[in-house]
């Protein structure tokens, strides 16, 4: 576990200080989409590691407080995986929520134009005045 959590934030330092992010755009088809989606990415591993630091620096915190510290390291681990659990959930939240400022902006349909299109759709498909006093069933005994 200890392997795979500095593995994780060596890789992480490394995507930020290397410049992957530059040489991966370039690769691609040059288009501004592609590096927005890259930096994003990027900015959200940086904050999943950053939480996680943080989370272990708090669990770290902790072990000043009981009498034999050495028999409590596991709340450092437990303070990293909880630090990234959280930075997780918020880096969802948000990709949601831009995800949904993107498709409210696109759209301007308020409620008189709504209300034009729904008139506009039923009275097509509605029936004809003639034949609303048309008998549907014929029921014989």
């Amino acid at each position: 576990m200890k392997k795979i959590l500095l593995t994780f934030l060596l890789l992480t330092l490394a995507c930020a200080n290397l410049g992957i992010n530059s040489s991966w755009a370039q690769e691609g088809t040059g288009d501004q989409n592609s590096e927005d989606v890259l930096k994003k990415t990027q900015e959200d591993i940086m904050l999943v590691g950053a939480s996680g630091v943080v989370g272990a620096v708090l669990g770290l915190s902790t072990l000043s407080f009981v009498e034999t510290p050495s028999r409590h390291i596991y709340n450092i681990w437990t303070g990293a995986a909880l630090g990234i659990i959280a930075g997780v959930i918020y880096v969802a939240y948000n990709s949601a929520q831009r995800g949904s400022e993107d498709l409210q902006s696109s759209l301007e349909f308020n409620s008189s134009e709504r209300l034009a299109w729904h008139h506009e759709k039923t009275t097509i498909s509605s029936f004809p005045k003639n034949q609303l006093g048309t008998q549907f069933f014929q029921l014989s005994f």
